[in-house]
């Protein structure tokens, strides 16, 4: 009996039928797009501040709904909240450093206040392949527009999840410096 009892969490978990109200799934690929974006990366043009966050979350939303993730990410920047994985964040504070050094387009925020858009790196995993931990998990970039009565809004996640930390900041930069115009 306890080994049917996980089997029968798994497969109401995966189940389409289960999702929603009226047997209804809410998957991405029946819209044809991804449900989480709310905005475009055209919007990034000419912000320039940017606030680097990672967190891992408890509770992963299969569902991919831009609140959860919104969520996520201001959870992760409670003022006074420790760094908490040193390791991935210097790996992409390195890459960012070397875009920020090379093109002069961006700077560093200080805390969401003064950040005009938000990179926020979700940990859902450590892989180890050879005994050495590889961080995989999803990149998410928010606009943090709150004037004028605007709210925050996803505009750029990882085309895949979970995705290598290193891979998912070379292809928001390679994405970033096409919508900017740069070489």
């Amino acid at each position: 009996m306890r080994h049917l009892l996980p089997l029968l969490f798994v497969l109401m978990a995966t189940s389409p039928a289960l999702d929603m109200p009226g047997g209804q799934s809410d998957n991405s690929a029946d819209t044809g797009g991804d449900i989480a974006i709310t905005g475009s990366l055209s919007e990034l043009k000419y912000r320039r501040r940017v606030l680097l966050l990672v967190r891992r979350s408890a509770v992963v939303d299969s569902r991919g709904g831009a609140e959860a993730l919104l969520k996520e990410a201001y959870a992760a920047a409670k003022a006074g909240a420790p760094l908490r994985y040193p390791r991935i964040y210097n790996l992409l504070a390195q890459h960012l450093n070397r875009y920020m050094n090379k093109y002069q387009s961006i700077s560093a925020a200080r805390g969401v206040p003064d950040a005009e858009f938000i990179i926020f790196f979700n940990l859902l995993e450590f892989r180890r392949p050879l005994g050495y931990p590889y961080p995989y998990g999803e990149l998410i970039v928010i606009v943090n527009d709150t004037e004028n009565g605007n709210k925050p809004r996803v505009v750029w996640k990882t085309r895949k999840s979970p995705m290598w930390v290193e891979d998912a900041v070379k292809d928001f930069i390679r994405d970033l410096k096409a919508v900017r115009g740069e070489e």
